[in-house]
């Protein structure tokens, strides 16, 4: 493997994934815009039924939470997710899309590298757009951290984008050999909603479901950046989190490249992958 080719591969996707991003100012726009009624739906649905202050005291007597930061921590990893599923999950069926998958196969250059650059991009697009809804929602909604230990944010955060970007590259190769890309990215958008904690504690949940919600990466990406960032936990109190997220991070990328083998076999065989 030669690092410089795997660089310059890395770099070419990297910077037109950026070029096309940035190319439509009303895109930038609109996806900032489009969380905020998510939030504010998350946030009212409480308080139709309870005052502000009672269901941030019942929060946080039971799980040392409170509503506005439990919301918007759990929506802003969502938004994240979605963001990279619907990018690097879905970046090989655009190029099939596009006509350019047989091209992109016939290419000496690494798939997995690409499939990493579209993840690398996919963060830097969201991140600025996940901070932007986070101060905006922060000044509408309102929302107290508890820090206690900044290095243990910094490393839950890149733990979270690793594991994600992971899931990303997984679900690529799984989408081209399904040809049911939107079908399925659709479909799992509600389910990973719910069973993650999006919008409440996972241990609220039926003891039943809780055993769905672990076997989710989402969940514990969510439930190590409120610890951090609302309760005050600091690196030891994350580990349970933290490592069955490295633990999801190494599962989806073996899995992912696995997949990837896969496709390029067939592609080899049938001479297209449009048949698949």
């Amino acid at each position: 493997m030669s690092l410089g080719k795997e660089w310059r591969t890395f770099n070419a996707v990297f910077r037109r994934n950026l070029r096309l991003f940035t190319s439509y100012s009303t895109w930038l726009i609109a996806t900032i815009i489009w969380p905020i009624p998510l939030l504010a739906m998350n946030i009212y649905q409480y308080l139709g039924v309870a005052s502000s202050s009672s269901v941030s005291t019942t929060l946080s007597q039971n799980y040392g939470l409170t509503l506005s930061g439990m919301i918007i921590v759990g929506t802003v990893v969502y938004l994240l997710y979605n963001r990279l599923l619907w990018s690097t999950g879905n970046s090989l069926q655009q190029e099939r899309w596009m006509g350019t998958i047989d091209v992109l196969f016939l290419t000496p250059a690494s798939r997995l590298t690409m499939l990493l650059a579209n993840g690398l991009s996919s963060l830097v697009e969201g991140a600025w757009w996940i901070v932007a809804i986070f101060l905006l929602n922060w000044f509408i909604f309102g929302i107290q951290l508890t820090v206690t230990s900044w290095p243990a944010v910094a490393i839950t955060l890149v733990s979270t984008m690793i594991a994600l970007v992971a899931v990303g590259v997984f679900f690529a190769s799984f989408f081209i050999l399904s040809r049911a890309a939107d079908q399925m990215a659709s479909s799992l958008q509600a389910p990973i909603r719910f069973f993650s904690g999006v919008a409440f504690p996972v241990a609220a949940l039926p003891q039943a479901l809780q055993f769905v919600s672990l076997v989710i990466p989402v969940t514990f990406a969510i439930s190590a950046l409120r610890a951090t960032l609302l309760s005050g936990g600091g690196l030891v109190d994350i580990l349970n989190q933290l490592l069955p997220l490295y633990l999801f991070t190494a599962v989806f990328l073996f899995v992912g490249y696995f997949l990837l083998r896969i496709v390029e076999k067939r592609a080899k065989k049938d001479g297209s992958l449009y048949q698949m």
